[in-house]
């Protein structure tokens, strides 16, 4: 929505200036009088390059902050417009309060406030939009609001102990890396051009670790070109559609790593699922919302969709789960006992959390698999480079004993 720069008068003469968010300039002039000002002049800001073409620089805890906030404003009472208004005026975050003042526009113009979230697609997900709709269709949006910004701290938990998770992996390689890069690189071939000075028999290790360094370094460019087409092959191949629902499928064999993804995938899955459907939405509407990349992976995704089909046709939701394959079987007892007692919100939440314990451990278990191993490279390469140094040295030492 457009941002308007405006000069305006107040009733004692005094030239004011300020930003609006409004419609058009026949918007701004009438927000100005509801506030006693008079309009002399207003023009459209221009949205710069780097703004159109970058993030909303809002993060997720933002968006959480900012349904809590709409949330409470909404179950004391106040209107939706003046819910809007007071996000727009004490949210910390500058652009989610320029979000809540476009919001709060578009409400005033006649659009439903999931229409107006449509429009700022970046910050609001196709899951906030259907549950947003559907609090709007049966009057308790609040609740809503409630059930979304709880997913929603959820899902910034889980991205942050996996970014945890991935820290120490990281620094290893690093470290490795630069350890081979200054070593075998540089500090190695000095050492040897010193040692044939000397005429001193160079040991085949040594020998094999310098060919290996040489080699890297006169066909650098091909092995840097060579993993960018390989990326992006692999980037290419699984943004197709066949390719990605085979490259996601794929993921899910690795193992640990793979079972790190499938339990993510479930837990939201299931605290979707519970979510949607303590809402009021329709099951098809809940299928086709989480097929739409609501799980993050292409494969159990597409099973949903046959799965809903297997639904259409007359089958429970049980049933259609377990005759599409790639569930596990706890999940299937879960839903049948849903079924059965009419808690099938209640079954899929429980089903979160024990998925949310499960993701947890089994990445607390990679950690483990991933340490020694670490280790185990990080001596080899250190061992196989100290190795090519000291034999030699040793030789040297050996020949200047035998010399006395």
């Amino acid at each position: 929505m457009p941002n308007f720069r405006y000069s305006a008068v107040d009733a004692a003469g005094k030239a004011l200036k300020g930003t609006a968010i409004a419609l058009d300039e026949s918007d701004v002039e009438r927000q100005l009088s509801r506030s006693g000002l008079s309009l002399i002049a207003c023009r459209q800001s221009r949205e710069s390059f780097w703004s159109r073409h970058t993030g909303t620089g809002i993060k997720l805890r933002t968006v959480v902050e900012f349904y809590h906030r709409l949330a409470q404003t909404l179950e004391i009472g106040l209107p939706i417009l003046s819910a809007l208004e007071e996000n727009s005026l004490y949210l910390p975050s500058r652009p989610m309060r320029r979000v809540s003042g476009e919001l709060k526009v578009a409400v005033e113009g006649g659009r439903s406030l999931y229409e107006a979230m449509g429009s700022h697609a970046k910050i609001f997900q196709k899951l906030d939009l259907s549950i947003i709709r559907m609090g709007e269709q049966t009057g308790v949006l609040p609740a809503c609001l409630k059930q979304l910004a709880a997913f929603l701290q959820w899902k910034e938990d889980l991205r942050s102990h996996v970014r945890k998770a991935t820290i120490y992996p990281s620094f290893v390689m690093a470290a490795i890396v630069a350890v081979l890069g200054v070593w075998v690189g540089y500090v190695l071939p000095q050492m040897v051009k010193v040692l044939s000075e000397m005429q001193v028999q160079i040991p085949q290790a040594t020998l094999m670790v310098l060919a290996v360094s040489e080699f890297v370094k006169a066909h650098w460019l091909l092995f840097g070109l060579g993993a960018i087409v390989l990326t992006a092959s692999v980037y290419l191949y699984q943004r197709g559609e066949e390719g990605g629902i085979r490259f996601d499928r794929l993921l899910l064999k690795i193992p640990l790593f793979g079972s790190v993804l499938r339990n993510i995938a479930l837990a939201r899955l299931c605290h979707n699922f519970a979510t949607m459907f303590g809402a009021g939405m329709a099951i098809q509407q809940i299928f086709a919302t989480l097929a739409d990349h609501g799980l993050g992976n292409r494969f159990l995704e597409e099973r949903l969709t046959a799965i809903y089909k297997e639904i259409e046709s007359g089958e429970t939701i049980a049933a259609a789960f377990e005759s599409s394959g790639g569930y596990p079987s706890l999940l299937l007892g879960a839903i049948r006992n849903g079924e059965a007692t009419g808690t099938l919100d209640q079954s899929f939440q429980r089903l979160g959390d024990y998925f949310d314990g499960e993701v947890q451990r089994t990445v607390q278990a990679l950690l483990a698999a991933i340490e020694p191993m670490a280790i185990i490279s990080l001596g080899a390469v250190f061992g196989l480079i100290v190795l090519s140094i000291l034999l030699p040295l040793y030789d040297v030492m050996g020949s200047m004993g035998k010399a006395y």
